[in-house]
């Protein structure tokens, strides 16, 4: 069994599992099994959230396996997430996973 493999399968029986880590969220209508971190605002900005002039933007982090989404989620585009109507920041892929950053504007 090659490295690729390995960490193939621990995606699945580590990362994603549901009596550990993950979650399942709605991702576009669609419930998906994933990872959220929210400490992301924290590293940011050294803060829960960013404020400009009576706006903050809240930022997430979502972990979630590449095949379980229809395709790659593109910056600047809406990312409907548990109901919420985020703009993808950043997505990054590795190792058959997305990471992507998702913010919300409010007041």
């Amino acid at each position: 069994m090659s490295l690729k493999d390995v960490m193939a399968a621990d995606i699945v029986a580590v990362f994603l599992d549901h009596d550990e880590f993950a979650d399942y969220h709605d991702i576009n209508g669609q419930q998906v099994l994933c990872v959220v971190d929210t400490d992301t605002n924290k590293t940011r900005s050294g803060q829960e959230s960013e404020h400009y002039d009576g706006i903050f933007l809240s930022v997430k982090k979502v972990f979630v396996r590449a095949s379980d989404l229809p395709k790659r989620p593109l910056c600047g585009k809406r990312l409907r997430f548990d109901n919420e109507p985020y703009t993808v920041i950043e997505c990054v892929e590795s190792g058959g996973m997305y990471e992507i950053t998702i913010g919300l504007n409010d007041s």
